[in-house]
């Protein structure tokens, strides 16, 4: 068992543009050539080659490519492998950029040379490349200078003890005692998103499980996940799944 499975090369023509989808499963993504856009998660980000990025399961994305389109090599990890990942503190947590570097680049078109001889051997060589990048990834992200410091992970644990509560930068910034614009920079440094954006995740996440496994009012899972209203969830829920929660609902319904 490699760990690796479903790789293949995917190529983007020029301005070309995906609407919002999903996967059923999580997937690995390397930039090789080009450049785009990708709206996820409520974060719109540019990728270059070089990216090593994640896409979770069932999270919804956009991506619009520039002017020389785009090549990049995808791959999906099989249950052990993510769990190896998980042990071994890759955060594999909804960040979409993992890591960017030219180590990656250089293994990224190894692999499209590896799957353009098209032998016996190709398809475990090519694989094995992918492990390589995700070794590489994984001890950049279990070096010392990477670990989340015991403060920060409080902060995101109070966010996590209840999402619905309303709570400042400098409120937030006091339990962990920093200062806020410490506390900010850092965060955003870490988690590549913002205080506010993991928030809106956090509310977004328990929104969608009550809209899956219940049948209460649109208004009452907006009021109860810590919303001010409809309108406020509405859009809150259209910028992490581009589709509103009544359409997301209906979606989940059997015809």
């Amino acid at each position: 068992m490699s760990g690796i499975h479903d790789m293949h090369i995917s190529r983007y023509a020029s301005g070309a543009a995906m609407e919002a989808h999903r996967h059923d499963e999580a997937w690995f993504c390397l930039v090789v050539d080009g450049g785009y856009e990708e709206r996820i998660l409520g974060m719109c980000n540019e990728h270059a080659p070089g990216d090593l990025l994640y896409c979770p399961a069932h999270a919804s994305h956009a991506q619009r490519f520039g002017r020389e389109g785009a090549r990049k090599v995808i791959f999906a990890p099989d249950a052990e492998l993510t769990a190896v990942l998980d042990d071994h503190a890759a955060r594999l947590d909804g960040r979409p950029l993992l890591r960017r570097s030219s180590e990656l680049l250089a293994l990224g078109r190894r692999v499209i040379a590896e799957i353009g001889v098209d032998d016996a051997f190709s398809s475990l060589a090519a694989k094995s490349l992918a492990l390589d990048m995700l070794a590489v990834t994984a001890k950049g992200l279990v070096d010392e200078s990477h670990h989340e410091p015991r403060w920060l992970r409080l902060a995101r644990e109070y966010l996590h003890d209840d999402p619905s509560r309303e709570v400042t930068l400098e409120a937030l910034a006091a339990v962990v005692g920093r200062h806020p614009v410490h506390l900010a920079r850092s965060f955003r440094q870490f988690h590549q998103c913002t205080i506010g954006d993991y928030v809106r995740r956090l509310r977004i996440d328990r929104a969608a499980h009550l809209l899956r496994t219940t049948r209460r009012p649109l208004i009452n899972i907006a009021l109860d996940c810590g919303f001010a209203g409809a309108a406020q969830f509405s859009r809150s829920f259209r910028a992490v799944h581009a589709t509103t929660p009544s359409a997301w609902r209906s979606a989940l319904t059997p015809r």
